[in-house]
């Protein structure tokens, strides 16, 4: 059965609930979590499938609770990290298979390269944070949505952001594919 994002967030809170009545309290402090998470799929609905891919950059920059003008550091990263866990935690079993897959991989990127490291990779003026030009630097930025622009091969240095990623430049193909 196929389920709205909507329906979705709704399945998953409602789950959240009988969890909360069967077990108590345990719930209770990741349900920030999971509805900031919830929130930010059904803005980014508009913000990187309708909007100019900026949209959905600054989208996830204000997750990570930072104005565009903001560097990231492996704080805020490792805070969004945190919170993806809980929500996906609570979620996975909803989530279709390739949705569960490319957040479990990342998660795993995340784990196995840590924070710091993952900034140094895209820190280029060495102040120990990622500003969205940094960020962006093997992204060429149109007026297209993101969810557009990631799959054409000419927006993406894919072979340079693998490098900073620190994975074999064919990893990520599959990844940018619909």
């Amino acid at each position: 059965m196929t389920r709205t994002m909507g329906q979705a967030g709704r399945w998953a809170n409602g789950m959240a609930l009988i969890v909360f009545l069967a077990t108590g309290q345990a719930v209770v402090a990741q349900d920030s979590e999971i509805n900031a998470v919830n929130s930010l799929i059904l803005g980014a609905v508009d913000a990187c499938t309708v909007q100019p891919a900026q949209a959905c950059v600054d989208m996830g920059w204000s997750f990570a609770g930072l104005a565009p003008a903001d560097g990231l550091d492996a704080s805020d990263l490792s805070e969004v990290r945190r919170t993806l866990g809980v929500w996906f935690e609570a979620t996975q079993l909803i989530l279709p298979p390739r949705a569960r897959a490319l957040v479990g991989l990342g998660m795993l990127l995340f784990d196995g390269r840590g924070p710091d490291r993952l900034i140094a990779g895209f820190d280029n003026d060495g102040d120990g944070t990622v500003s969205q030009t940094e960020l962006l630097a093997d992204v060429r930025l149109d007026e297209r949505p993101m969810s557009v622009l990631i799959t054409d091969p000419d927006a993406i240095d894919r072979e340079s952001l693998a490098l900073r990623l620190e994975l074999p430049p064919g990893l990520l193909q599959g990844v940018f594919e619909r």
